[in-house]
């Protein structure tokens, strides 16, 4: 049966149904959690007719059959950081990330790995940290790549000079084909290769027509390919060239974006890790000035040649988290080259500063030698892609050019007319990423809400596009094709090759169910737009001033959707998601449904939708995003609004007014300890608790210290040097922490005064409760107001 995606109320049940009797994994079909998998990091949006996230081989074999049965294509999801719309899709959503990212096998002595299409890059080369090893593909979305993902799309990274791209580390793939038979995918020798092209099924039609198609156009191929080290658009075909060649079918996989097959488990080829780096960042006047830097770096043999810009750098002006990634920058440099050598002698970076000094080229050289200087850099490069993205307002950086790659020796030039097309246009752009292999990521400011932000997309993707091929470059150097670059596939590869990609996906596909739309028959390029001219939101009158973005609509908008929120490795952002793998408990997937609802797109309801209470829920309000999502997104102030709406229209639950006025009863409680620790603790209590307030039975309370910090302090002077705020949360429960903070200042040579006893209304702000939190704020204002106007430091333990 062919797709057709549009199922009818009883088919699309009958689908559900089939799939809850069926698979193993995770069976989701609520609106907002397909409208959370309706977009990647692209301009792209497609709601999926639901979500599976399957645990085992067997589960995706019975996706693909019951699919089949019901006309349901399918896209396979690894992370969701596409930033060309390869993750979405108008069928069902196969989400590998959640339960198949598990390591397999290690072979040390090998240095090979199996792992499952789920694994997370980071995730995997800790593993192999220990052992010496790495899979040595550092992209800038490390800490929420998939494998698979990494697989389907051809990645590459920063060091790509000297180790490649995902291509060249893949030995075996394990797939189910469109017909739902598992097939491995190796190096075969001859004999293997004859038999398997004998084959009277889908894995023989397979081997038959890759090798068909490479023999019968390898002119073309030889001619049409770019021959520059980054190109990932169209199918690999190249690979298979001259016919010679040991025959492995994987190297068609690679770089097919699920089109052709579904890899649920991949054999990598492994590396050592480099013995030592150092690295040495050269400012520059101009963009154009570090472009005609990069063949002469090169000469050097870097590991390494990043370009930052000051678009970028500016970006990273006033945020507290950005400060120690800039200690490296002196002065107002336009353009900043990281360069990267494996070596440890310091020498290396004085040759290169003298050639470049002695060729005009350059104004200051920074050298980080110490591998904690090295991080810092590199922290600052791998923000660069949410950094470019972090506008405030309707006109955003978008990618649909971003991705070009011409040879290094062109760069010059080719950015120089890029600009020129930029600025016909009155289009601001930042530019960053791999000058060392001639690839640099340009992310035009475009209001795509808008028909004039829409023409001039259109425009200049087409214009770019001409003047990649007019340099013999690519239109895609490590992102893809997706939606935004297959509808150039016939102008970047001409008519008869374009017509062998066709002939290819219908051989490995006759059915069409396998991510349709990518790579070939593609829709127009502006179809499927996340925003448009017909999106439109349903503005609340909000407690909150969001006028930092703009509105709260744009405040949910402000996810890009680069998905930072998913890392697990590192940092605090998002505690949810690191405990539960859910796309809904991560910052993106929040933002998305709270977009979705102001916007309408499920219904009248808006935010009095009531899907929405459970994907708010766990968020803990605790501002990790605030300070860690590259593009801002700060929930913790969108879920008290959230509540504070829903507050308004439908009264205060019991479970918000206690814990909110958690001050009054915290007061009681202390007062009556121990006994009121027994009560708490008592079965009757948590069942109480959970059933009333929705705290789980299972979890006990915090218990009330036996003496309050104001009690043991009351003997503090009235005048002092600093004033410490003594919070409700800190007095009542954990008052040593008060107490620890007193004597510290007071070792320090300071006289400690206590500031005036007010609740600061954290509380009720965190339960929605905002207008009795705004009087809490003035109240405290006033209180402590005398204080700072005397100058006097009040000191807080609790950073909320």
């Amino acid at each position: 049966m062919t797709p057709r995606d549009q199922l009818d109320p009883e088919a699309l049940t009958a689908l559900r149904r089939d799939l809850e009797d069926n698979i193993e994994g995770d069976v989701r079909f609520e609106r907002f959690f397909r409208g959370m998998h309706s977009t990647d990091a692209s301009v792209y949006q497609i709601i999926p007719l639901g979500v599976v996230a399957p645990r085992s081989r067997d589960d995706v074999v019975r996706v693909v059959e019951l699919c089949s049965k019901h006309g349901a294509s399918i896209t396979a999801r690894g992370g969701g950081t596409s930033q060309a719309g390869q993750a979405i899709g108008p069928g069902l959503q196969l989400d590998f990330s959640r339960h198949m990212n598990r390591l397999l096998d290690i072979d040390i002595e090998g240095r090979t790995v199996r792992v499952e299409p789920g694994m997370v890059l980071d995730e995997l080369n800790a593993r192999l940290k220990p052992h010496g090893l790495q899979l040595p593909l550092d992209l800038s979305t490390s800490s929420r790549a998939t494998i698979g993902g990494m697989i389907a799309n051809n990645s590459a990274g920063t060091r790509s000079i000297v180790y490649g791209k995902t291509i060249d580390y893949v030995e075996e793939l394990e797939v189910v084909l469109a017909d739902a038979t598992s097939v491995m995918m190796q190096v075969l020798d001859e004999d293997a290769r004859h038999e398997k092209s004998k084959r009277d099924d889908l894995e023989g039609t397979c081997y038959r027509l890759v090798q068909k198609l490479a023999t019968k156009h390898q002119d073309e191929i030889r001619r049409r390919y770019p021959k520059i080290q980054r190109r990932v658009g169209g199918y690999n075909l190249d690979e298979f060239t001259p016919s010679d060649k040991p025959l492995n079918l994987c190297r068609i996989m690679v770089g097919s974006e699920g089109t052709l097959g579904l890899t649920v488990a991949a054999k990598l080829r492994l590396v050592p890790l480099p013995e030592h780096r150092i690295v040495c960042c050269v400012q520059f006047t101009d963009v154009l000035e570090a472009m005609a830097a990069t063949p002469v770096i090169l000469q050097h043999e870097p590991s390494a040649i990043e370009l930052v810009d000051r678009f970028i750098l500016d970006s990273t002006q006033g945020r507290i988290e950005f400060e120690p990634l800039r200690a490296f920058i002196q002065g107002d440099p336009g353009a900043v080259l990281l360069v990267e050598f494996f070596d440890n002698d310091p020498a290396r970076i004085d040759h290169l500063a003298a050639d470049l000094e002695q060729r005009g080229l350059g104004h200051y050289v920074y050298r980080a030698i110490e591998a904690k200087d090295q991080a810092r850099i590199w922290a600052l490069r791998k923000a660069a892609l949410g950094l470019t993205m972090s506008q405030m307002g309707d006109a955003k950086s978008i990618s649909f050019v971003e991705d070009a790659a011409v040879a290094p020796e062109h760069l010059h030039d080719y950015i120089a007319r890029f600009q020129q097309i930029l600025a016909r246009h009155e289009i601001p752009s930042g530019f960053y990423a791999h000058a060392s292999v001639g690839l640099l990521h340009v992310r035009p400011v475009v209001d795509m809400k808008t028909a004039d932000g829409i023409e001039k997309f259109s425009l200049i993707a087409h214009e770019v596009a001409d003047l990649v091929l007019e340099y013999g470059g690519a239109l895609s150097g490590e992102h893809g094709d997706g939606l935004v670059r297959a509808p150039f596939q016939e102008k970047m590869f001409g008519p008869i090759l374009y017509e062998a990609f066709c002939q290819l996906k219908n051989g490995f596909d006759p059915a069409g169910l396998l991510n349709p739309g990518k790579i070939v028959h593609a829709p127009p390029l502006t179809a499927n737009l996340r925003f448009g001219t017909d999106y439109q939101t349903n503005e609340p009158k909000t407690a909150f001033d969001f006028s930092d973005f703009g509105s709260m609509a744009q405040a949910a908008e402000q996810c890009s959707g680069v998905g930072a929120c998913r890392k697990t490795l590192t940092g605090a952002m998002c505690p949810s998601y690191m405990a539960t793998r859910d796309e809904s408990a991560s910052t993106r997937g929040r933002a998305s449904a709270l977009r979705q609802a102001l916007s309408g797109q499920f219904g009248p309801e808006g935010l009095d939708d009531d899907e929405l209470l459970p994907i708010l829920d766990l968020c803990l309000e605790c501002k990790a995003c605030k300070r860690e999502c590259p593009t801002g997104v700060d929930m913790a102030r969108l879920k008290s609004e959230f509540l504070h709406q829903r507050h308004q229209r439908h009264g205060t639950t019991l479970s918000a007014k206690l814990l909110a006025r958690i001050d009054r009863s915290a007061a009681w409680g202390q007062r009556l300890a121990p006994l009121s620790n027994w009560i708490a603790d008592s079965s009757a209590a948590r069942f109480f608790n959970e059933q009333f307030l929705g705290l789980d039975r299972r979890r006990p309370l915090p218990t009330f210290a036996r003496r309050s910090f104001l009690n043991e302090w009351s003997k503090t002077t009235t005048a002092g040097d600093v004033a410490l705020f003594a919070d409700t949360f800190s007095n009542y429960f954990e008052p040593d922490h008060l107490a620890a903070a007193a004597r510290l200042a007071q070792r320090l040579g300071a006289q400690v005064q206590l500031a005036p006893r007010v609740c600061c209304g954290r509380p009720l702000i965190s339960k929605g409760l905002l207008d009795e939190a705004a009087q809490k704020a003035e109240a405290t204002t006033r209180a402590l107001a005398p204080l700072a106007e005397r100058g006097t430091p009040i000191l807080f333990c609790e950073p909320s």
